[in-house]
């Protein structure tokens, strides 16, 4: 017993340093399993998305449409909001030098100045001591000290010169960044009407499918059939989407349990979502139309809420994760889905753009889309929800109190 004790001891001591000596490659090992985790993430989401797009094409040809369509405007608007960014940028990096421009300018006419009166004195005095100098050649000191006052004169001249040409040369670089940022903020401008120009003729076509959509949809029980199908069509997506968060939570755990065993640097220790309950902040501000639990058609209720928002506004995380769905589903237009962990997520539906893709990491008030109408909407807004597979939850009871029907 005693001699397989202290095997044991030998034993356990090998492993631990093994394990030690191995943190560094494990670290490297984990770093390429996250690469292979966002390759996969995206090949089971693209294989999901083309399984609905699939269902969906099978169902109606107006719905196809008005995808295409608003897929088409979303990538549009995606980007003229970058280019919108890079023109931003372009304007303040053009004040900035205007800024800096203004007091070379000032410097360099006080240097003309001084230089001026410096050639003015140096001539006025030099043809006077010049005569000076030859009536009283028989006063050597007095020589020797106007020529050391000329020496002085000349080299304080040179310094004013050298300080005028520096100034000159900062003047034309100046010059030159200034020309140089105009040419790329007009570059921008013609890029930006070329892009709201292709939008326009863009949002005109959404219009006409939009009105063939309606048609379909115009009897109650049309719509509420269509209603009841969308609706199953998410819960399945969130459903599928909640089983790979766990599976991938439960592994992230084991991984985490490793690296603690081999001393290796521990990730940042996540704060669940369900923590933040009562603490999240809204995606945007404005006012809710439609709660949670509302009454949509028949006897489909809302699982989520819609609140109203202009044209393009800016849509932000509500909580840090990632993003595991970015596309055009029926009855939700162009939806973000994002993974909190632990099968708990967060979606955002009827945006104009979508300005994240499937794998993005992004943190809380992050900006991820740009609110709109998409999913035959008529009026721009955003739909929410906060979902764990088929359970939904009022965001109401998540997010900061609302004053009244106003959030955010």
């Amino acid at each position: 017993m005693r001699l397989l004790s202290e095997m044991r001891g030998k034993y356990g001591i090998l492993l631990a340093a093994a394990i030690v000596l191995a943190a560094p490659f494990l670290q490297i090992l984990f770093a390429e399993d996250d690469a292979e985790k966002r390759d996969r993430l995206r090949q089971e989401v693209e294989k999901l998305t083309a399984e609905l797009q699939l269902a969906q094409k099978a169902r109606d040809r107006e719905s196809r449409e008005l995808a295409e369509v608003e897929v088409k405007v979303s990538k549009l608007t995606a980007k003229l909001h970058k280019t919108e960014l890079k023109t931003e940028k372009a304007v303040k990096r053009l004040k900035a030098l205007m800024t800096d421009l203004q007091p070379i300018e000032d410097r360099l006419a006080i240097q003309r100045k001084l230089l001026k009166q410096q050639v003015r004195s140096s001539f006025l005095m030099g043809r006077q001591q010049q005569l000076r100098l030859v009536l009283s050649l028989d006063d050597p000191s007095r020589v020797s000290r106007i020529a050391t006052y000329y020496k002085y004169l000349i080299r304080a001249r040179s310094h004013v010169i050298r300080d005028v040409r520096q100034t000159f040369h900062e003047l034309l670089e100046t010059g030159q960044k200034i020309r140089a940022e105009e040419q790329r903020l007009q570059a921008l401008k013609s890029e930006q009407s070329q892009l709201l120009h292709s939008l326009h003729e863009m949002r005109d076509s959404r219009q006409q499918a939009l009105t063939r959509w309606s048609e379909k949809i115009r009897t109650t029980d049309e719509r509420l059939k269509i209603v009841k199908e969308d609706a199953r069509q998410l819960g399945l997506l969130t459903q599928r989407l909640t089983q790979r968060s766990t599976e991938q939570s439960a592994e992230s755990a084991a991984e985490t349990d490793l690296e603690s065993a081999s001393h290796a640097e521990a990730p940042e220790q996540r704060i669940p979502f369900p923590s933040s309950r009562g603490k999240l902040s809204w995606p945007l501000r404005g006012r809710l139309i439609q709660r949670f639990g509302d009454l949509i058609v028949g006897d489909v209720r809302l699982a989520g809420m819609v609140i109203q928002a202009k044209v393009e506004s800016r849509v932000h995380a509500v909580y840090q994760g990632e993003v595991v769905f970015a596309d055009w589903l029926r009855g939700y237009g162009l939806l973000m889905i994002i993974d909190h962990g632990d099968g708990f997520m967060t979606l955002y539906g009827y945006n104009q753009s979508l300005l994240k893709s499937v794998g993005d990491h992004v943190n809380a008030g992050e900006v991820i889309t740009l609110s709109g109408e998409s999913g035959g909407q008529q009026q721009a807004s955003l739909y929410f929800a906060i979902r764990k597979g088929a359970k939904s939850f009022d965001p109401v009871r998540w997010c900061v109190r609302a004053e009244g029907d106003n959030v955010g």
